[in-house]
């Protein structure tokens, strides 16, 4: 598990580096109520001067990713460092010209997504085994792994379109403690990875958390 403090400031707040700015005001917002002195999810586990370093990072995480300027900065230091790909980075298109061809390959796209989901909902709705899995009071890695391939879901498909490194995701089905995030991002990355089954994110998240002692 990645101390906080070496954590970059995508990490803290749990954005990907190509986040939009709407995306890391939201991030901050429930980060920074995560850690506030009143927040019952963190009170137990951080004392009161540890919830404050990292709030102050959490800040300077927000402060540096909102500003257009100090956030160009910031990743060419990464990207020097080794850290991140430049084509990984934001690049504001709001501005830019779109042509017909775009226009038409997103409408496409959306379209085929739209597709997708609704295969996904009908095939889970149909399956027995997701009914019984879904039914459990408790889900393991394993079950997490037998709804995704249930659903006829590669993991690839997970890592790409939630920018979850896919040995996370192993680590989650595989349930291998030693490799998890820190809880706040655990449940960011459950939400994400049960989001592309199109799937109940609240049930399962709860029923995997039961299940590895962490709710």
């Amino acid at each position: 598990m990645k101390p906080f403090e070496e954590q970059n400031y995508y990490e803290v707040l749990e954005v990907s580096p190509n986040a939009l700015p709407l995306e890391i005001r939201r991030a901050y917002k429930k980060s920074f109520a995560l850690y506030q002195d009143d927040s019952i999810a963190s009170y137990s586990f951080f004392s009161g001067e540890e919830r404050q370093e990292i709030l102050s990072r959490i800040e300077q995480a927000y402060l540096t990713l909102i500003n257009p300027e100090a956030r160009t900065v910031y990743d060419r230091g990464l990207i020097s460092s080794g850290l991140l790909e430049e084509e990984q980075t934001f690049r504001d298109t709001t501005k830019e010209p779109i042509s017909i061809y775009d226009f038409q390959k997103t409408r496409m796209e959306s379209a085929a997504t739209a597709r997708r989901f609704d295969r996904l909902k009908s095939r889970a709705e149909q399956s027995t085994v997701i009914r019984d899995l879904l039914a459990q009071d408790t889900l393991a890695g394993s079950d997490l792994q037998k709804l995704r391939m249930t659903l006829e879901v590669p993991l690839e498909v997970i890592a790409e379109q939630t920018n979850i490194r896919i040995d996370i995701l192993r680590a989650i089905e595989a349930e291998n403690l030693e490799l998890f995030p820190p809880l706040v991002y655990l449940k960011g990355f459950l939400k994400s990875y049960i989001r592309c089954l199109e799937l109940d994110e609240r049930v399962i998240m709860d029923a995997y958390l039961k299940k590895i002692g962490l709710h």
